[in-house]
């Protein structure tokens, strides 16, 4: 993915893969997001999903607190390594 925007979702700049990704998260029993702390409050034109539709996310240590908070509040559990 290319971005994670707290108000869009999760986006891609390929719309094949945004079709592909979208099709395995709507068959997976959980979904697990691994992505780094630059994606955050970045948005491709290609939806995969909105954040309602993930269970967790992984990410490092420069991710804002504000964001895992509001992560958090969506019911997203983040774990930070």
């Amino acid at each position: 993915m290319d971005g994670i925007d707290l108000d869009f979702g999760l986006t891609t700049s390929n719309m094949m893969e945004a079709l592909l990704n979208k099709k395995m998260i709507g068959v997976s029993q959980k979904t697990i997001v691994l992505a780094d702390s630059s994606k955050f409050g970045k948005r491709g034109f290609g939806k995969i999903c909105g954040l309602d539709d993930i269970e967790q996310i992984i990410t490092d240590s420069n991710i804002s607190e504000r964001t895992v908070s509001a992560l958090e509040g969506m019911g997203v559990e983040v774990t930070v390594v």
